[in-house]
């Protein structure tokens, strides 16, 4: 990919190269500080670790079905699971931290970001209770909801009732805006968020173009150093910036499925994309906020 390809002539991106394949449905990019890349496989059960050259250092089986995954300050994965938990998943031993709202089990948590408390906000479609996870299941929530866990208190609070299918979520580095994808409609709304920790109305904020023979969708995002939105569609990823005016667009024409995306390294330029039986890498080398 270049810049011509993007139509951003001062952006540029290294060579997009395989990190790993083989695969049946990846998803939950997120870089360890240690200096590793973990991903979840959905279907497998499993969680691996592979190293920026492609080499698997290790994997976590079983995950909860694990989705989304991000690692706190102490170097725990916290994962969004179809199995309908959210916690903490380490090898061999599976600590939920939420089950259930109310009286009536999660959905499928799918996706989760940190707030700058160390609260864990976290998305609640039907993917995992509607074939895409262990087993099927009728919805137990009234609404698809978006939780904030308290890590203080483990209470548990949903924030945002009134999307249709939320998925990726995503704060802005400022903290001040909360962005959440919403698969269903192929739009990524903005919410600012109040003095208190709890977001406003939603905004609309992008939306994605549909590709060719496919229906709108959206799925993971991340917000990288310059505060541009990522956004993965089905065979392309649209980059926005913080007014959500679209920068360029970054096509895989022989991806499955894009599903995530993730930034890492040193400076946070590196980036991994999950796209069900395969996992792309490549680096930022040059970017423009507009």
């Amino acid at each position: 990919m270049d810049a011509a390809t993007l139509g951003i002539p001062d952006f540029k991106v290294s060579a997009v190269e395989v990190l790993a394949d083989g695969f049946q449905f990846t998803e939950g990019p997120a870089w360890n500080p240690d200096g590793y890349w973990i991903f979840s496989d959905i279907p497998a059960n499993t969680i691996y670790k592979y190293t920026n050259n492609g080499v698997k250092i290790g994997s976590i089986s079983p995950s909860g079905y694990a989705n989304g995954n991000i690692i706190n300050a102490g170097g725990q994965i916290i994962s969004a699971r179809h199995n309908r938990t959210m916690g903490i998943t380490e090898k061999g031993k599976l600590i939920n931290l939420a089950t259930h709202y109310g009286k009536g089990k999660l959905n499928s948590p799918n996706d989760l970001a940190f707030d700058q408390y160390g609260n864990i906000w976290f998305t609640d479609p039907v993917y995992g209770i509607t074939g895409n996870g262990p087993e099927k299941a009728e919805e137990e929530q009234p609404v698809r909801g978006v939780y904030r866990f308290n890590n203080d208190t483990g209470r548990l609070e949903r924030m945002i009732d009134d999307l249709i299918n939320p998925n990726g979520i995503a704060f802005s580095k400022d903290w001040k805006q909360l962005f959440v994808s919403d698969s269903a409609s192929g739009v990524v709304y903005q919410f600012a968020m109040g003095d208190a920790g709890h977001p406003g109305p939603k905004r609309f904020f992008a939306k994605v173009p549909p590709q060719a023979n496919h229906a709108p969708r959206v799925d993971g995002i991340a917000v990288d150093n310059e505060e541009n939105l990522w956004v993965t569609g089905p065979r392309a990823i649209g980059v926005f910036n913080s007014a959500g005016v679209p920068l360029y667009r970054l096509d895989f024409p022989d991806a499955r499925q894009l599903t995530n995306i993730a930034f890492g390294g040193p400076e946070g330029k590196s980036v991994i994309v999950t796209a069900a039986d395969q996992v792309y890498q490549f680096r930022i080398l040059k970017e423009t906020k507009d």
